[in-house]
């Protein structure tokens, strides 16, 4: 029996590029497959180029406009909008590589149990293309939360499907504009079973505007991430042993974010609470240093 994918794909101010994502899940052999764009309140011509593509592909394509909520309102529109057991968020300017569909589909039919489908993927930076391979990942729910919160399993979305049966217990926070899959994919991880495919799935392009807005964006979020991930999320009791540990980490990765910013005042906050938590690993040279240097500014 074939699985059924649902790719969504969030729409905001994209028109440039939101065609190419389109078209790379149109020209896939895989038949059973619905293309969802949410085009989240564009001002630019994201409206105008959709709108052709539908009366192209209303067979396969449904657009569905609507005011801006964010990221994470789109994505739960787009679990309530699904038709197929199998969704895929894949951003405006990514794109899909050919048969993926094909190596999901595959990969769903061999792990039965797994709702989530794991692939690899091209990390793009203008003309080069890295390929990057999945972790490896286990049977067990424990050491595969563990790994992900420690940064050793990475999943793009794009390149993962998620079963619509997860939705039952977990959605998308609104109150997250950044980072809002992370607590999903830590929920999803310490309850479910996890299964991978070493096919590229997406290819994934990188640009500055995008990294300057991540900046911004996980400043905003702060430590606040933690408490997404850890309080009423849905976790097992064993998942709250990885809590002072992930604390240690979500602050080393705020402290060096607000270093390569510039923003000095709060990389000598963050040390502070760093020193609190983990004083050993805030005595290491290569935070000193930072403290330093944001002692001189």
């Amino acid at each position: 029996m074939s699985a059924g994918f649902s790719v969504v794909i969030p729409a905001y101010n994209y028109g440039h590029c939101i065609e190419r994502a389109v078209q790379s899940v149109l020209s896939q052999s895989y038949s059973d497959f619905e293309v969802l764009v949410i085009n989240d309140g564009s001002t630019d011509n994201t409206d105008e180029i959709m709108r052709a593509l539908e009366n192209q592909h209303s067979d396969v394509l449904r657009y569905i406009p609507q005011v801006n909520q964010g990221l994470s309102a789109v994505r739960n529109r787009g679990i309530e909008e699904a038709r197929f057991p199998w969704l895929i968020f894949l951003d405006a300017d990514d794109e899909m590589c050919s048969e993926a569909l094909l190596a999901l589909e595959k990969c769903a039919q061999e792990s039965p149990q797994a709702r989530l489908l794991i692939g690899g993927h091209y990390s793009c930076s203008g003309d080069a293309c890295e390929k990057i391979r999945p972790r490896p990942i286990t049977a067990d729910c424990k050491k595969n939360f563990a790994a992900f919160l420690g940064k050793k399993l990475t999943i793009s979305n794009g390149a993962c499907a998620m079963h619509q049966q997860l939705f039952a217990t977990v959605r998308y926070d609104p109150n997250l504009r950044h980072t809002e899959d992370l607590p999903v994919f830590a929920h999803v991880l310490a309850n479910y079973p996890v299964a991978e495919t070493p096919e590229p799935i997406a290819k994934i392009h990188k640009h500055a505007d995008s990294m300057r807005h991540d900046v911004r964006a996980a400043l905003t979020v702060g430590m606040s991430l933690e408490e997404r991930i850890f309080d009423n999320n849905g976790l097992p009791e064993w998942a709250q042993k990885e809590r002072k540990s992930y604390r240690v980490r979500r602050l080393l990765s705020l402290l060096k974010i607000c270093d390569r910013a510039k923003s000095y005042s709060d990389v000598r906050d963050l040390y502070r609470q760093l020193f609190r938590e983990a004083p050993l690993t805030a005595l290491q040279p290569r935070y000193l240093r930072r403290l330093l240097k944001s002692l001189m500014k």
